[in-house]
């Protein structure tokens, strides 16, 4: 098992760009901060929150918390899910 670098900060243009940028860097990192516009500043949004939340479950990540970046900008973090031995 290959151990995962630490966390990457990154600002999709749309969500295809999303998804190659998961589907490739998913196992790399240990968490992947996606950079997303506020709704008030961009009609329509590159990627709106729920896109990236569906896309990366869809990817097995999990959203576990969200830090404004600036006025127009915060960032979602994702990592992956944990799988449950029993």
């Amino acid at each position: 098992m290959t151990s995962a670098e630490g966390s990457i900060l990154y600002e999709p243009k749309n969500i295809d760009d999303l998804k190659v940028f998961l589907n490739s860097n998913k196992e790399k990192y240990h968490e992947i901060w996606v950079v997303l516009i506020k709704k008030e500043h961009a009609n329509p949004q590159p990627v709106s929150f729920t896109e990236a939340v569906g896309e990366a479950i869809s990817q097995g990540l999990v959203d576990s918390r969200t830090k404004t970046l600036d006025n127009i900008r915060y960032a979602v973090r994702f990592t992956k899910r944990k799988n449950k031995k029993v």
